[in-house]
């Protein structure tokens, strides 16, 4: 018994010494308004923030987790104003697969939980996520790293009371995130 102890803080070890510890995020805010003849139909306005922590495990591999919260604002022709407040877990794996001088191509897989409150809605949305989302990572040092994420490929369930909702998702129009990164 103690040998394979010994064995698997080696193991360990081994992986913690060629790893880097980064921490990071992303943070958006994203709105719009329809009018129709010169009349407001409607607007909406969103403010996300993600800040996460990663460990790169080698050139290749990365593992990490976002933990933030989302708000969101819609309003309708009359100006009745629907509020979202959100609570987000994501934890994914990066699988680096390209690297073109600083800049890295990759893709993160891994899942997402969302927990959403509605203004005027009792039951809160509990929404699951299962998704790849390719990005760029461009080093502007060795510390720090510009990252976008550009599209989504998704699957996602969500359930607010008796109401459920299976989704596809494949998109990359509305799906551009920036962040950066600060290794250590």
């Amino acid at each position: 018994m103690k040998k394979f102890i010994l064995a698997a803080l080696v193991a360990v070890a081994s992986v913690a010494a060629n790893a880097q510890v980064w921490i990071g995020g992303e943070a958006g805010y994203n709105t719009s308004k329809s009018t129709f003849d010169g009349n407001k139909l409607s607007s909406m306005n969103n403010v996300t923030v993600l800040p996460e922590v990663g460990y790169s495990l080698n050139e290749k591999f990365d593992v990490a987790v976002a933990i933030g919260f989302e708000h969101g604002d819609n309003s309708n022709a009359n100006n009745v104003i629907d509020n979202s407040n959100s609570f987000v877990l994501h934890p994914y794996v990066r699988y680096s697969y390209a690297k073109v001088g600083d800049l890295k191509f990759f893709v993160d897989g891994g899942f997402s939980y969302l927990n959403t409150h509605y203004s005027g809605v009792d039951d809160n949305t509990n929404t699951w996520k299962i998704a790849l989302n390719p990005g760029l990572a461009y080093s502007l040092s060795p510390k720090t790293t510009l990252v976008a994420h550009v599209g989504e490929v998704a699957y996602g369930f969500s359930k607010t009371g008796k109401a459920k909702t299976n989704s596809f998702n494949l998109c990359v129009d509305n799906a551009i995130t920036f962040g950066v990164y600060f290794a250590f």
